[in-house]
């Protein structure tokens, strides 16, 4: 609460959404009763929807009450205000199936919005909304949170869940996800990171520029992704911040520019621009804002193995970041190209290669025709990955 209370007196205009479907399940089990679904949807009927009216408004005093402590605590003045910005409209019949007193965001009170934050309010908003013939409706709080951030044309949308962040297939962190990857992302995560999964898509695909998907149980998680280059969540835009693409001969220059801090230093063999513009087709770069963040090279040798060379980083940005995530993509450039084995020669980093996953190989582990290239002058140290 307090890191909102903070991201408010900077300027940032929020527009907060609850959710209670921990507290509707846990109130459903310790009555020993079901919840009937249809898909992802809860059907609600009247007992249902009064128990949710008085769970609404348990949290919404719980969290007004909170919000007063943090402004207390950080001297803010802004306002908590909620209405009826939401209407709904019922679900109706799907597939024979009656959901009753399940709804759906109907229209977003866009302006009404926007009057309040720019008087510095804080707007909050639930998952219950009358309809305009009075009826009061149970929506999904992810669809109203992509709803109204569409909406708003708000440039993030947060969803806060007990999932911190998708994964991939092999259970490591996605720090970033391009939009068109969110499909064959969602079969592998669990159901609630589904839910946000799907809100998520549709707020980007409605013109939101950043959604993030964050673990509510990390203290100072939405600082944390917001102001700086790891995060602790899942990122998702239509497009990556900053892809990592195939190098061109116009990125020379640039390339130049990075690498040769590098090379002066012993961390990185020399190569002339003339040898750098023949091999640039196994480049990988980083850019942002007409700036070469950072590189990687990729060069096949005998059948099975390759070579990662070039790993280089712009000293202004987040070594860590840029990095790991050039070192991911070469690993899938190898895979698609077959290879088991990717090896690494390295005066000043194996420590940090060490970390991910390579280990201290020899020059004779080599393949033959790398060997016979092995610079004993240099007295690289030798690391390899199995892929």
């Amino acid at each position: 609460m307090e890191d909102l209370v903070l991201l408010n007196a900077l300027g940032v205009h929020l527009v907060l959404i609850q959710s209670t479907r921990h507290a509707i399940d846990s109130y459903i089990g310790e009555q020993g009763l079901e919840s009937a679904y249809h898909g992802h949807r809860r059907i609600t009927d009247q007992p249902l929807l009064n128990r949710i009216v008085d769970l609404v408004s348990q949290n919404r005093l719980t969290f007004r009450g909170l919000f007063m402590r943090a402004q207390h605590r950080n001297r803010g003045k802004s306002s908590l205000i909620s209405g009826n910005f939401v209407s709904a409209k019922p679900l109706g019949i799907h597939e024979g199936v009656n959901h009753q007193f399940t709804g759906s965001v109907r229209r977003i009170d866009a302006s009404g919005i926007r009057r309040q934050l720019e008087i510095g309010s804080v707007v909050y908003l639930d998952h219950l909304a009358h309809s305009p013939a009075g009826e009061l409706y149970n929506l999904a709080s992810e669809e109203v949170a992509a709803e109204t951030a569409v909406a708003l044309n708000a440039d993030k949308l947060i969803l806060m869940g007990e999932t911190p962040h998708c994964t991939d297939t092999e259970g490591e962190r996605i720090s970033e996800l391009a939009l068109a990857l969110v499909g064959t992302t969602r079969s592998h995560q669990n159901n609630e990171m589904q839910r946000r999964l799907d809100a998520a898509e549709r707020a980007v695909r409605g013109g939101v520029g950043r959604c993030h998907l964050l673990g509510a149980g990390i203290d100072g998680a939405i600082l944390t992704e917001l102001m700086t280059t790891d995060g602790t969540g899942t990122l998702i835009a239509s497009q990556p911040a900053a892809p990592v693409r195939q190098a061109r001969v116009d990125d020379l220059p640039g390339l130049i520019h990075l690498l040769a801090p590098m090379e002066e230093q012993g961390a990185l063999v020399q190569r002339s621009r003339d040898k750098l513009e023949a091999e640039i087709n196994h480049f990988f770069v980083i850019e942002q804002d007409g700036r070469i963040l950072g590189s990687a090279a990729l060069y096949p040798l005998e059948t099975g193995c390759a070579e990662l060379a070039a790993l280089a980083v712009d000293h202004a940005t987040t070594e860590q970041s840029i990095g790991t995530k050039l070192l991911k993509h070469i690993e899938e450039q190898a895979r698609t190209l077959s290879i088991q084995t990717l090896f690494v020669l390295t005066t000043q980093a194996s420590d940090w290669f060490k970390e991910r996953g390579f280990e201290m190989s020899s020059v004779e582990a080599l393949p033959e025709n790398r060997q016979a290239l092995y610079n004993y002058q240099r007295n690289s140290l030798i690391l390899k990955k199995e892929l």
